[in-house]
């Protein structure tokens, strides 16, 4: 009968927790180098990267529109908006501008009209309260100078826009002018239903004007 060595028998259970350490070491090695790899290739691809980030200073910015009222022009200006920037001139791959439009805010400096206005034959806040913008793409038409194609949101109707804007930094990179505008068609988007629908009465052109100050987000 052959017998066991206690001596080699009790090597064997020493040297198995070691061997089954460094097994669990080189797996966990090897998915800490491949979590690594992902997390790198993650931020490498995902949008904005790249491109620089900048908060809205709310109190020197705004957002106004010009209508035009039985043959003459009113304009107003919506009080809450939040703006959402990412923009790198050498980067307009990864920019994007993406702004919520608080609608119940518009101010026309006439209570009536702008109770109007917040009603569900304009606007109808009640049942959509907020507008929003959100870029497609961008292309340099100038020194400073850019094109925006984005989707306007407004009462549940989307429609693809294009927007002009200038873009002007800083010289010392801290801060920016983002100005810009276009013209949109009101009824577009449903906004003047019934009687409202005639342009005799409120044209069907509404200019939309932006001048934002913005200050350069640390990243």
């Amino acid at each position: 009968m052959t017998r066991l060595d206690p001596c080699g028998s009790h090597k064997a259970r020493r040297h198995a927790p070691t061997r089954v350490a460094l097994l669990q070491a080189r797996r966990t090695g090897t998915l800490l180098a491949r979590l690594l790899a992902f997390l790198l290739l993650a931020l490498a691809t995902a949008p904005g990267w790249g491109a620089g980030a900048w908060a809205t200073d709310s109190a020197a910015s705004k957002l106004t529109f010009l209508a035009t009222q039985a043959g003459g022009e009113f304009e107003g200006r919506f009080k809450r908006f939040t703006p959402m920037i990412v923009f790198d001139s050498a980067d307009l791959a990864h920019s994007r501008f993406a702004v919520d439009i608080d609608t119940t805010a518009a101010d026309t400096g006439e209570r009536d009209r702008d109770n109007i206005l917040r009603g569900k034959d304009f606007f109808a806040t009640q049942q959509w309260p907020t507008a929003r913008f959100e870029t497609i793409a961008f292309r340099a038409t100038g020194p400073d100078a850019f094109d925006a194609t984005g989707k306007l949101t407004l009462r549940n109707v989307t429609q693809e826009i294009h927007l002009p804007f200038t873009f002007k930094p800083a010289a010392d990179g801290k801060s920016a002018a983002l100005v810009g505008g276009t013209t949109v068609h009101r009824l577009d988007y449903g906004v003047g239903q019934g009687e409202w629908s005639d342009t005799k009465w409120i044209g069907n052109d509404v200019r939309i004007r932006f001048d934002l100050t913005l200050r350069r987000t640390p990243p």
